[in-house]
């Protein structure tokens, strides 16, 4: 069994199914998750930049303090639904609060922008989902946050005197910038909040803000990281070791997303070394990672290093054309101009891997930073006309 979230000491998950997207035929898994701590505990949280946010992004952005677990519903995001949207974003959380008989939840949702909640399905599937407290395990509450994806996303690593696990969900409008995309998270170590918001804005910076599928930010994309303290302290000292583990989990669950990306066949793995600075690193891999035309080319392994080369440029980050070195796959491509290479190598490289290693040097400094992506498809155009049928 594959390890998540509900693993971690300290946790409870329930689902159950409430048929809260419209469709034709009923779905074969859950779509309503709660995830329960055995006492409050403290809680940090990064949020979508997307000026329009849905109602539970903006209820869950008010709790403050300590809370007791999540609340999460799949099949419909609940945003765009103006007051009647906040008032069903409240009542999820305090009806989980009631059933439960413990302190305040966390609240997302994720799916169909715009229409209004079936609140009466909700209701019943809380309540069901409340007494089955404790039986979901492994990839079952991962799966009751799925949208679109492929599979259920999890990840879990056992460190010396605590564990963290982690679930996630997305394939689609996924560009973070903190996609649709959820992630809960917890760990049983012992931090103060402070320490666990500083860990989580972290090792976001280098996992869920390091990816795109297709550039589209949505308006539901959260972060949630709990810390039941059941296990060890971690002060400043242990900080370091601590971080580095939850970007571990992080790192995971983001490439799964990636991976799952609406039709996606590949994934490409953009390194931008040698930078000036780690912003310009950044941008530069972001710019590359978020191109068309460089995703299209992924797509037909055609090793077009002048698209690449052409997207670092447009990041405008100050890249020197006569400076830079670009390899697929180990291959030199450029060197400050077109090398020697045989192309039909670095086709047959692209067309037997499914993660593609793409290394940019801007020879301008020490800095680095490495962005995912993966490539665009017919399917990704098929897969989200049909979205909302």
């Amino acid at each position: 069994m594959k390890k998540g979230i509900a693993e971690v000491p300290g946790i409870e998950c329930g689902v159950a199914f409430g048929g809260i997207k419209k469709t034709e035929k009923k779905l074969n898994r859950p779509d309503l998750l709660v995830v329960a701590t055995k006492e409050p505990c403290p809680f940090a949280a990064v949020y979508t930049t997307n000026d329009v946010k849905a109602a539970p992004i903006k209820v869950s952005m008010e709790v403050k303090g300590k809370v007791s677990g999540i609340v999460a519903n799949s099949g419909n995001a609940n945003a765009c639904t103006g007051e009647r949207g906040i008032a069903d974003a409240i009542e999820m959380a305090k009806l989980t609060s009631q059933l439960t008989g413990r302190g305040r939840f966390l609240v997302a949702s994720t799916g169909v922008i715009g229409e209004p909640l079936p609140m009466e399905r909700v209701r019943k599937a809380i309540a069901e989902a409340v007494k089955n407290l404790g039986k979901a395990k492994g990839e079952e509450p991962a799966r009751a946050i799925m949208t679109t994806d492929t599979f259920p996303k999890t990840a879990f690593k056992e460190a010396e005197g605590y564990a963290i696990g982690g679930i996630a969900k997305g394939a689609g409008m996924i560009d973070p910038a903190m996609a649709t995309m959820l992630a809960f998270i917890a760990t049983d170590a012992k931090l103060e909040p402070e320490l666990l918001e500083e860990a989580l804005k972290e090792a976001n910076e280098e996992s869920f803000n390091a990816i795109t599928v297709d550039g589209d930010m949505s308006t539901n994309d959260c972060v949630f990281l709990l810390s039941t303290g059941l296990g060890r302290e971690i002060g400043r000292n242990e900080y370091g070791e601590f971080v580095e583990n939850l970007k571990e989990v992080m790192k995971n669950l983001a490439y799964q997303i990636v991976k799952d990306g609406e039709g996606a066949t590949k994934v490409a793995r953009i390194k931008v070394i040698g930078a000036k600075t780690r912003e310009q690193a950044r941008e530069v891999a972001r710019k590359i990672a978020l191109s068309p035309l460089v995703k299209t080319a992924l797509f037909g392994c055609d090793p077009n290093w002048g698209r690449i080369v052409a997207a670092a440029g447009a990041a405008r980050m100050g890249v020197i054309e006569e400076k830079m070195e670009l390899k697929i796959g180990g291959y030199l491509l450029f060197k400050g101009g077109k090398v020697d290479y045989r192309e039909e190598e670095v086709a047959k490289y692209m067309k037997e891997n499914d993660e593609v290693e793409i290394e940019l040097n801007l020879n301008l400094g020490k800095e680095s930073f490495t962005y995912l992506t993966c490539d665009l498809t017919y399917d990704y155009v098929r897969i989200n006309a049909e979205y909302r049928t």
